[in-house]
C-alpha cells in the first residue's frame, strides 16, 4: 500500500511539474508572440481551429492509420530477425498506434517504453529484443530523415533556391545517426562485457542491468546479420514520407482558409514541422509536448518569414487537431490491443481469470463513447454561438432594383446610407447617396470590414478593419478601427485591438470596445486613450463578461450595453458603476438626442422586432415590426435627424455576416409597410448608418 501511495504521489507531482512547464512556455510564448493581442488569442485560435478543412482532417487521419501500418511492418520484420515467436501484423499495428499516443503523452520520449511494455506483457516478447527492435527503428527513423534532407537539398540543387538551413541539419541528423550506431554495437555490447568480467553482476541491481544490456547488445548483433538492412529502410522511408505527408496536409487545412500570405510550399513547411517535432522530444517535462511543440514551430516559421502571431496561431491549432486525431485513434487502438492480447492469453493459458480482464476494455471502450459524445456536443454549443468560419467568396447575385429607383421618398432626401457589404468577395463598406440613388465602394482592401459609424457633421466615417483577412463579426478581438474622409478618400489608423466604433457628440472623440470587455473613450486631436468601463474593475462583473456594442450618451453620461456572459442581458451603466437592467435582446442604443434608446428583442413577425425604451423608466414597448417576408430585422440604427430609420432585415436568416440581410430605410411614425428597400443583393448587407443633410456628400 506504502509503495502504491508513494507511486501515485510521484505520479501526481510529475504530472503537476508537466502541467506547469506546458502553461509557463505557452505564456511566455503568447506573451512574446501577441503583444497586446494576447487576450485576443484564444477566440482568435477558437475561429482557426472551426474553420480548419475537416476533408484534410479526415486525410491527417488516414495518412496515421498508414503510417502505424508500416510501423507495425518495420517492428515485425525487425523482431522476426531474432524472435521465433512474434505477434503477427494486425496487433503491431495496434501497438503502433498506440505508441504514437503515448509518445505525445509523456515528455522526452518517454511514451516510446509503451511499446516494449506492450508487447512484452501483452504479446509474451523478450524485453530485450522489444528493446533492441525499438532502438533500431528509432535509429532508422534518423537515417530516414536524413535520407530525406538529402532528396530536398538535391532537389533544390538541381532547381535552384537552395536554403542553407536544409544542409545544416542533414548535417546534425547524419552525425547523430552516426553516433547512435556506435553507442548501440560496439559501445553497447563493450559495456555489458566489462560489467560481466568485472564481477559488478554480484550486485543485485548492476547484475541485472548488465545482463539485460548485454542481452540487448547480443540481440542488435544478431538483427544487424539478418540482412534486413533494405526492408527496414525502405519501411522507415516510408513512415517518414507518410507522417510528414500528413502533417503538410493538414498544415494546409489549418492554414488555408484563415490565413492568406503563409508560404506553404513544402520545404519551409518541412523546416517548421522537423522544428517543432525536435522541440518536442526535448527533455523538457511538458504535458503532452505543449509549448515546446510550439516554441519549435513557431520559432521556424518566424526565422521563415512569417508573421508571429500568425505563427503561434497556426502551430496551436497544428498540434491540437494532431493531438486529437492521434489521441482518438490510439485509445481506440488500445482499448483493442487490451482486448484481444488479453483473450489470447486465456485461450493459451487455460486460466479462467479472464473476468476481471474483459471489463477493462469494456470500461475504457465505454469511456471512449462518452468523451466521443461529449466533444460532439461542445462542437453543437460552439457552432450555436455564430459560424466562426468566415463567409466564403461565393457571396450572392445582385437583383433588379426597380422599385427602388422608383420610389418618390428616396427622390426626397439628401444624405447618404453606409453599411457593410460582402458583393465582392469579403465584407467592404459602401455608401448610397441621396437623392442619386449610386452606389459607391468606399474601401476596397482584402481584409474584412464592417460597423460603419458617422460622424455628427457627416464627412467622416469611423469603422472596423480585421486583423486577419477574412474574420467572422462573431469574434470580438481581432479588429483595428480606421477613419475614413469621405471627401477625399484618406484613411487613418484610430486605435489597435479595437471594435464597434461610435462618435461623440461633438465629433472630437471616438468611443470602442476593446478586448471584449472593456469601453474606451479616444481623442482624435491627442490620441490620449481613457478607459470609461472595464468588467472586473470599475464594474461589479466578472471580467469575462463581455461590454457589446456599446453606445455611449454625452448628455446622460451613461453607456447602454448589451452584456453577454455570466451576464446576459442589455443594461444601462452609469452614472458612475450602477447597472440597470433593461431586459433581454441586443443592439441597445441611444437615440440621437438621448431622448429614448431602442434595441431588438424577440416578439415580431419574423421572431424578431424592434422596442423603444424610456432612460427613467426602462419600460420597453413595441417600435417597429417589419411586414413579412423581410421581417427578421437586426442592425437598427436612426438618423442623426432622427426621423429617419435604417435596418436590416433578413427572410429568417440570423448569422451576422452571412444571412442574407437587405438594408431597409423607415420613416419613423409610420406604418411598416412604408419602409423602403435600399438594398437588392442575395449575399450578406450589415450593420447600416445614415445621414440626412441638405446637400449630398461626395466622392473625388
Amino acid at each position: 500500500m506504502n509503495r502504491f501511495s508513494l507511486f501515485n504521489r510521484r505520479f501526481f507531482l510529475r504530472l503537476l511539474l508537466s502541467l506547469t512547464v506546458s502553461l509557463l512556455v505557452l505564456g511566455a510564448l503568447v506573451s512574446a508572440f501577441t503583444g497586446q493581442a494576447a487576450s485576443a488569442l484564444w477566440p482568435r485560435l477558437l475561429s482557426v481551429l472551426s474553420a480548419t478543412s475537416l476533408l484534410y482532417v479526415g486525410l491527417y487521419a488516414l495518412t496515421g492509420l498508414l503510417q502505424a501500418w508500416l510501423r507495425g511492418l518495420r517492428y515485425g520484420v525487425i523482431l522476426r530477425s531474432t524472435e521465433p515467436s512474434v505477434p503477427g501484423n494486425w496487433h503491431l499495428f495496434l501497438v503502433s498506434m498506440s505508441r504514437n499516443m503515448f509518445v505525445d503523452m509523456l515528455p522526452a520520449r518517454l511514451g516510446e517504453l509503451s511499446y516494449i511494455a506492450m508487447l512484452n506483457r501483452g504479446c509474451r516478447v523478450a524485453a530485450d529484443a522489444c528493446l533492441s527492435s525499438l532502438a533500431i527503428s528509432f535509429v532508422f527513423d534518423l537515417v530516414a530523415l536524413a535520407v530525406l534532407l538529402l532528396l530536398l537539398i538535391m532537389g533544390q540543387l538541381v532547381l535552384g533556391g537552395l536554403q542553407t538551413w536544409l544542409i545544416g541539419s542533414f548535417l546534425m541528423v547524419a552525425f547523430l545517426c552516426l553516433l547512435l550506431l556506435v553507442l548501440l554495437f560496439p559501445v553497447a555490447i563493450q559495456i555489458g562485457r566489462f560489467l560481466r568480467q568485472s564481477g559488478a553482476e554480484n550486485l543485485r541491481l548492476i547484475g541485472r542491468a548488465a545482463a539485460f544490456l548485454e542481452a540487448t547488445a547480443t540481440t542488435l548483433a544478431r538483427t544487424r546479420q539478418a540482412g534486413i538492412f533494405g526492408p527496414v529502410l525502405l519501411l522507415s522511408l516510408g513512415v517518414r514520407l507518410v507522417k510528414y505527408l500528413g502533417l503538410y496536409v493538414l498544415f494546409l487545412a489549418v492554414v488555408s482558409p484563415s490565413f492568406v500570405g503563409i508560404d506553404t510550399r513544402p520545404a519551409p513547411v518541412l523546416a517548421t514541422l522537423i522544428s517543432a517535432e525536435a522541440g518536442a522530444a526535448l527533455p523538457v517535462p511538458a504535458f503532452m509536448s505543449f509549448g515546446t511543440y510550439e516554441a519549435g514551430g513557431t520559432l521556424a516559421m518566424v526565422v521563415l518569414g512569417a508573421e508571429k502571431g500568425a505563427s503561434l496561431l497556426i502551430m496551436l491549432a497544428l498540434h491540437l487537431w494532431s493531438q486529437l486525431m492521434d489521441y482518438s485513434l490510439g485509445i481506440a487502438a488500445f482499448v483493442l490491443f487490451v482486448f484481444s492480447a488479453g483473450r489470447g492469453r486465456r485461450e493459451t493459458t487455460g486460466k479462467g481469470s479472464g473476468g476481471r480482464r474483459s471489463v477493462l476494455p469494456a470500461l475504457l471502450l465505454l469511456l471512449l463513447l462518452a468523451a466521443a459524445a461529449y466533444g460532439f456536443f461542445e462542437f453543437r454549443k460552439v457552432k450555436k454561438l455564430g459560424m466562426l468560419p468566415p463567409p466564403s467568396n461565393v457571396q450572392g447575385r445582385l437583383l433588379p432594383a426597380t422599385a427602388r429607383e422608383r420610389d418618390p421618398l428616396l427622390a426626397s432626401l439628401q444624405g447618404f446610407i453606409v453599411w457593410s457589404s460582402n458583393r465582392y468577395g469579403n465584407h467592404d463598406i459602401f455608401m448610397f447617396t441621396l437623392p442619386q440613388k449610386k452606389l459607391v465602394r468606399l474601401t476596397d482592401n482584402p481584409h474584412t470590414e464592417y460597423f460603419p459609424r458617422i460622424s455628427p457633421d457627416g464627412t467622416r466615417i469611423v469603422f472596423c478593419r480585421s486583423r486577419e483577412p477574412r474574420v467572422s463579426q462573431r469574434n470580438y478581438y481581432a479588429w483595428d478601427v480606421f477613419l475614413l474622409d469621405i471627401a477625399t478618400g484618406k484613411e487613418q489608423l484610430v486605435a489597435r485591438n479595437a471594435n464597434t466604433p461610435t462618435w461623440s457628440a461633438d465629433g472630437k472623440r471616438v468611443y470602442f470596445q476593446r478586448n471584449g470587455n472593456t469601453f474606451v473613450r479616444h481623442d482624435l486631436a491627442t490620441g490620449r486613450e481613457e478607459v470609461v468601463y472595464a468588467t472586473g474593475t470599475n464594474l461589479p462583473l466578472a471580467g469575462s463578461v463581455l461590454l457589446e456594442t456599446p453606445s455611449w450618451s454625452d448628455r446622460r453620461r451613461q453607456m447602454a450595453v448589451t452584456l453577454r456572459g455570466s451576464k446576459r442581458m442589455t443594461a444601462v451603466v452609469g452614472p458612475g458603476s450602477t447597472i440597470r437592467q433593461v431586459g433581454g435582446g441586443c443592439q441597445l442604443a441611444w437615440a440621437p438626442d438621448s431622448r429614448f434608446l431602442y434595441f431588438v428583442d424577440h416578439g415580431g413577425r419574423g421572431r424578431n422586432a424592434i422596442f423603444r425604451v424610456d432612460p427613467e423608466t426602462l419600460r420597453s414597448t413595441l417600435w417597429f415590426d417589419a411586414e413579412e417576408p423581410y421581417s427578421h430585422e437586426y442592425f437598427p440604427r436612426l438618423a442623426n435627424t432622427g426621423d429617419f430609420m435604417v435596418y436590416g432585415a433578413s427572410t429568417g436568416g440570423h448569422e451576422h455576416d452571412r444571412a442574407d440581410y437587405e438594408i431597409f430605410l423607415w420613416p419613423v411614425g409610420k406604418p411598416a409597410g412604408a419602409a423602403v428597400r435600399i438594398s437588392y443583393f442575395t449575399g450578406n448587407d450589415c450593420w447600416p448608418d445614415i445621414y440626412l443633410t441638405g446637400s449630398s456628400p461626395r466622392r473625388h
